[in-house]
């Protein structure tokens, strides 16, 4: 079996293409093989090559995404792919208690956001409370173990969340036990 022809079976197999008899598709004087099958295209085969095609190359931004970057309350923030938790944290907004950012604001960056593929960053326009949204997931990603996107968006864009520190004071023997207090955010 060629290798064209295990493609092509593969992709038959999920969904993507069917094959008909070459008669079928070919003109009548054509020359082919007895055996010789086309391979046709289907609609779920259209979706796929448009969602790889979106995937793979560089989008331009939208119009909204392109006033927001001269507007000074927007600030544009590149994120690798493994570090857009941002979705995943709208997902779960609904369910956090501590939320600093309405998920409309949230949901507005992410249907706005561009894929570069020449740095492999997705582009947002974020303003302050979608920063603030972004600093809480990614405070979140760390409480979970992750902390590279944490650290590299303090490094890069000093986007830093508020958490509380804990400090103890020396136990004196006149004020009693040593005390535990909440201290300022960082």
């Amino acid at each position: 079996m060629a290798a064209d022809e295990r493609v092509v079976r593969a992709m038959e197999w999920t969904g993507l293409c069917r094959t008909v008899p070459a008669h079928e598709v070919l003109h009548a004087h054509a020359a082919r093989p007895a055996e010789a099958r086309a391979a046709r295209i289907t609609p779920e085969g259209m979706d796929a090559l448009a969602w790889h095609h979106h995937r793979t190359n560089a989008d331009r931004p939208c119009p909204a995404w392109t006033a927001k970057q001269t507007d000074p309350a927007w600030q544009e923030i590149a994120l690798q792919p493994h570090e857009m938790l941002l979705r995943r944290y709208t997902h779960l907004l609904p369910d956090l208690t501590a939320a600093p950012a309405a998920a409309g604001t949230l949901w507005e960056a992410l249907i706005e956001a561009h894929y570069d593929t020449a740095a492999n960053r997705w582009r947002l326009q974020l303003d302050d409370t979608g920063l603030a949204g972004l600093a809480h997931a990614v405070h979140l990603e760390a409480l979970a173990g992750q902390v590279t996107a944490r650290n590299r968006l303090h490094r890069t864009c000093g986007l830093t969340h508020p958490h509380l520190t804990v400090t103890t004071t020396a136990a004196v023997p006149s004020a009693g036990p040593a005390t535990v207090d909440a201290a300022a955010p960082e």
